[in-house]
């Protein structure tokens, strides 16, 4: 179905925006396929920084493919994005020009609560201090 063409110059000079994310423990389709691409588009347009003026991707550790718990722990309790996180943030990014950075992401199950961050690829998720299961506790570098 052609899918994979990394040629999308056409569509981001008309003003089109993407958002993507990918969980890292997707036991379906492999995360790297969705980096490769990611810099497959990035070297057609010019550049990371070209492609990241329209094309955002977020790799988010523990989510599997279908369920937000990609690991083996059923009561593992992994943050995910919220229903309407990923349209919010596009609709901010058309309508106001608000390009998406690092998003907090959240959950909770049997009163437990944990939240990460996702960051805007290549930046990756780093520990600072404090609580681990706080996103506050986390830099995007």
């Amino acid at each position: 179905i052609n899918t994979d063409n990394p040629d999308l110059g056409a569509y981001k000079n008309r003003g089109g925006k993407i958002l993507t994310w990918h969980g890292l423990a997707d036991e379906l389709i492999f995360p790297q396929g969705t980096v490769n691409y990611y810099h497959r588009v990035a070297n057609e347009l010019g550049g990371m920084t070209r492609a990241q003026e329209f094309f955002r991707l977020y790799l988010v550790p523990g989510l599997g493919h279908g369920t937000p718990n990609g690991t083996s722990n059923p009561d593992a309790i992994v943050p995910n994005f919220t229903p309407t996180q990923m349209y919010d943030l596009l609709t901010a990014w058309v309508e106001r020009a608000q390009p998406p950075d690092r998003v907090d992401l959240q959950a909770g199950a049997g009163g437990e609560t944990r939240s990460m961050p996702a960051c805007v690829y290549p930046k990756t998720i780093t520990f600072v201090s404090g609580d681990p299961k706080r996103a506050e506790n986390y830099a995007c570098s």
